[in-house]
């Protein structure tokens, strides 16, 4: 089931551009979506318990912004984050942010920095108990390759309240941001 919905989000991210590009550049943009692959940690004794040490963490997702003045966005995503082989520590993960983009009107060849912070619930994605509340903030840079497509390098920081302490779900990601 693991390996489908890996080879799944590699098709999303390579037919992406594809989509992007068959759409009219007549208006201004309002909005952007992404998908993105991502590689982080955790903190040991959060949510993801595997062993003493920093669990290694992959990740998948899906999000999207609207900008409803100049570069200040108002986005959400989801994501699978996994810890381990067995899907034992696996999670969905939901966050609500604002952010800026400080070159939203970037054209092709332009980067387009960005920070974000937001709101989110990490829930286990296998005992069907409820989420944890966390918090979560990070930045990165769309480099736009076309008039709808870039690349997305970005690093985010979730951090849990969990038990008497909190942790973190850091992890720095790649993908395809279209509009």
């Amino acid at each position: 089931m693991k390996r489908q919905s890996a080879i799944a989000a590699y098709v999303l991210l390579l037919i992406a551009p594809a989509l992007a590009a068959a759409q009219g550049s007549e208006h201004p943009y309002r909005g952007q979506g992404y998908l993105f692959l991502g590689l982080g940690f955790a903190t040991p004794h959060g949510p993801f318990q595997v062993g003493s040490g920093a669990p290694l963490l992959t990740s998948v997702g899906v999000g999207g912004e609207g900008f409803p003045y100049k570069g200040l966005g108002f986005g959400a995503e989801v994501n699978y984050a996994s810890a381990g082989p067995y899907g034992l520590n696996d999670a969905w993960i939901g966050s609500a942010d604002f952010s800026y983009h400080f070159g939203r009107h970037s054209k092709r060849g332009h980067i387009d920095p960005f920070l974000l912070s937001g709101f989110s619930v990490v829930g286990p994605a296998e005992n069907g108990s409820r989420g944890l509340p966390a918090g979560n903030f990070g930045g990165g840079a769309n480099w736009w390759l076309g008039e709808h497509t870039a690349l997305r390098l970005e690093f985010r920081d979730h951090i849990v309240a969990h038990d008497p302490f909190c942790h973190n779900i850091a992890s720095f990601r790649v993908g395809v941001t279209f509009r």
